[in-house]
């Protein structure tokens, strides 16, 4: 997912009844920046221990030690519903898909 795509497309978010919380292992100053920079409104939790990208193995061998890119959908019972995990930290879903499962899930619930 795309955070700045994101963003642009935040309406189909709340039309979906989600919400979005993105997840930095970046320092706090540089990603604060880059959040100010790019205009994000919703919530970011900084890991900067890393204990979450630890928790779902989501540290990519491959790229340096840096995490890979994940996108999971959580249900309001706090279930991972649906994940995806990119292979490269540029491999994302787009946003139209995350969309898809979030209504999936909403059709499920109801």
């Amino acid at each position: 997912m795309q955070l700045v795509q994101l963003q642009e497309q935040y309406s189909t978010v709340e039309a979906l009844n989600a919400q979005v919380i993105a997840i930095s292992a970046d320092n706090l100053e540089g990603a604060g920046w880059a959040i100010e920079q790019q205009g994000l409104e919703y919530p970011v939790l900084y890991d900067t221990d890393s204990t979450i990208i630890k928790t779902y193995g989501l540290y990519n061998a491959n790229d340096q030690g840096r995490s890979r890119p994940a996108t999971f959908i959580i249900d309001r019972n706090g279930y991972v519903r649906w994940q995806y995990l990119g292979r490269s930290t540029s491999d994302r879903p787009p946003n139209s898909l995350v969309f898809e499962q979030v209504g999936l899930i909403n059709s499920s619930e109801n």
